[in-house]
């Protein structure tokens, strides 16, 4: 078994939270985050966003960035960046290979151990500053094992609700998790129930907590279109303001964000007729994708392709749905704890204008046959059907 298939193969072990089996691990490579600048973000919706442009601007300023995400769109070394390109193949290989003993000691899961990778892969390769995407919560999420120079958070709202707990009061303790002692926290504005928690916990911790009421200036332009990418990108600039012994400057910024790319994002596949992916997963992102698509100006029919993981609830929003698309593909999606196509299509079964298509690349095929030149369609629901969107348009999602 090469070294990726054994990563993979360890995602059975499913999530474990807890920073124990993390730490056991760090210190197995020497603790390598205890000696990384790093900032580390956390948050509901536009986590990932708001480090890509954190990442693009320090590069663009001309340090060597690290960045760790979650999850990947095809393949797993995209979670772990170097100034916009992947880890190797070959890195990988001789992380899994110095550290398999270890991994097996601790039974690290699939998201510690290549959280581990992350921090042991920036150290060697002396990146000046590493910006750390959290992957669930904050509080037992194995990232916060960081020391980092600020944290971040962006909007929470209700998700993962069968793990974080099911009020938003809840969800928000476990994402102020990430605070602590004497480290700036720069928040996004926040519901009331939300900025409670926030305020409560970064004074029980002693960690100053700023929270945005800016706007982005006009004149900044941002690379990943949408409305809700402007407040990221507002937040990812405040963020840099508590940032010491580092120079960014203004045109620095602005050329940063003006060529950032995220993918995965509002991404436009094509044009004419139109096809839009994004990851929008969660009532909160799915409303903001819709608030983006309406203003696309399609003047023809829509098709809507839809994967969701288990668990999912978008209720709310089905009538929406329902009302902007004129057809519906309900897919699913391979990976852990995926949706079936046909429990998904039972959110639509008051439509007529519904399809089941179990198979991501058929149902893409399917939505592209029905496409006329003034037509639009929106791939969305789950990082897994990146691969199908992969294979179906010849695109690589690797290099920014």
């Amino acid at each position: 078994m090469d070294s990726i298939q054994y990563l993979l193969s360890i995602e059975t072990r499913g999530i474990k939270l807890g920073l124990q089996r993390t730490r056991d691990l760090m210190a197995a490579c020497g603790n390598p985050q205890s000696r990384l600048s790093s900032i580390q973000v956390a948050g509901t919706n536009g986590k990932g966003s708001v480090c890509a442009m954190l990442a693009n601007i320090f590069k663009t300023a001309g340090y060597k960035t690290g960045l760790f995400t979650s999850p990947h769109l095809v393949h797993v070394n995209e979670r772990i960046r170097i100034n916009g390109i992947p880890i190797s193949d070959s890195d990988i290989d001789k992380f899994i290979r110095t550290h398999k003993s270890q991994i097996e000691n601790v039974e690290a899961t699939f998201f510690e151990t290549i959280t581990a990778m992350a921090f042991w892969y920036f150290k060697n390769e002396e990146v000046d500053i590493a910006i750390l995407e959290t992957g669930l919560g904050g509080r037992l999420d194995s990232v916060s094992v960081c020391d980092p120079l600020a944290t971040v958070i962006t909007p929470i709202s209700l998700d993962h609700v069968e793990i974080l707990g099911e009020t938003i009061s809840e969800i928000a303790f476990e994402k102020a998790g990430i605070l602590k002692n004497g480290i700036p926290c720069i928040s996004a504005k926040q519901k009331s129930e939300v900025a409670d928690v926030l305020i409560k916990e970064s004074q029980r911790i002693n960690a100053p907590i700023h929270f945005v009421n800016d706007k982005l200036p006009s004149e900044v332009k941002v690379n990943i279109p949408g409305s809700t990418q402007q407040e990221n990108a507002q937040l990812a600039v405040s963020a840099l303001k508590y940032i010491n012994n580092f120079d960014i400057q203004k045109s620095t910024l602005k050329n940063g964000l003006q060529s950032v790319k995220w993918f995965g994002r509002n991404q436009h596949i094509q044009e004419n007729p139109l096809v839009i992916f994004d990851v929008a997963h969660n009532i909160e992102s799915i409303r903001s994708f819709l608030d983006y698509y309406s203003t696309m100006g399609v003047s023809g029919n829509s098709v809507l392709i839809i994967a969701l993981q288990a668990r999912k609830h978008i209720q709310p929003l089905v009538s929406k749905l329902i009302k902007v698309f004129n057809h519906i593909i309900c897919t699913e999606t391979p990976g852990r704890n995926p949706m079936s196509a046909k429990v998904l299509g039972e959110y639509f079964n008051n439509t007529n204008q519904f399809d089941i298509i179990s198979y991501p690349e058929k149902a893409i095929q399917l939505g592209l046959e029905k496409l006329k030149p003034q037509d639009g369609m929106a791939i969305i629901g789950s990082h897994c059907l990146g691969s199908a969107v992969s294979k179906v348009f010849k695109i690589t999602f690797d290099k920014y």
